[in-house]
């Protein structure tokens, strides 16, 4: 279900902090950088430990590149940092491996798929979902516009990411919202929306003025290799 009760105004539930099954929901939340190839976990884990070290609490495992056992892979490493350091982890793995992993309904299809915090959903995921994927204590979802937002409320997801607010390196062709769309945005769900795209540790504040619950972030959450 939503995070802010029925009755609460968007202000009030911008202003206190939520929670996540009896844990505080983050301000901030960390999506992971690309992992080519399984020859890469290693230098990944030693980055990833740095990032929880400094104080993140939530972090999505995003990756387009690797196979299922390499995407496992790198999420088994990923838990057991992550859980060690009291923090949550969301998988958004390749679209070929979810495909593999979920059913039509979004819940787990085999025992090996990593039990993880909660799942990502794309928008295209999002929007092909007639229930909340079962099976997964949290879920979030990535969202770009208003029927995407709409759909993120009725299925009752715990989150959201809203983008690209800014100009960003990560999808340079994607025209950026800007604050007043943001914000406009923003305002017409019940659910969490953390602004991405553009973002930096310093712009937690303006996102928060403009009706974010917190900021998600690559680059400004991840360490220097």
């Amino acid at each position: 279900m939503p995070i802010r009760p029925a009755g609460t105004s968007r202000a009030s539930a911008v202003d206190h902090d939520a929670s996540l099954h009896g844990q505080p929901l983050p301000r901030q939340l960390l999506v992971t950088p690309d992992v080519a190839s399984r020859t890469q976990i290693a230098a990944f884990a030693s980055q990833l430990a740095q990032a929880l070290a400094r104080g993140t609490r939530l972090v999505q495992l995003r990756n387009r590149s690797l196979d299922a056992d390499g995407y496992r892979a790198l999420a088994e490493s990923a838990l057991a940092l992550t859980h060690a350091a009291g923090a949550q982890l969301i998988l958004n793995p390749p679209h070929d491996v979810a495909d593999r992993w979920l059913d039509v309904t979004g819940g787990a299809l085999a025992a090996t798929v990593p039990q993880a915090d909660g799942w990502h959903l794309t928008s295209e995921r999002l929007m092909a979902c007639d229930t909340r994927p079962a099976h997964w204590r949290l879920v979030s979802a990535a969202c770009h516009d208003a029927a995407q937002l709409a759909q993120a409320t009725r299925l009752g997801l715990d989150f959201v990411t809203l983008s690209p607010v800014l100009a960003t390196t990560t999808h340079p062709d994607a025209p950026p919202l800007g604050w007043p769309a943001f914000t406009a945005l923003a305002e017409q769900t019940s659910v969490p929306v953390f602004a991405l795209g553009g973002m930096r540790a310093e712009t937690l504040s303006t996102a928060r003025n403009a009706g974010a619950y917190g900021i998600g972030a690559i680059r400004a959450f991840w360490p220097a290799a």
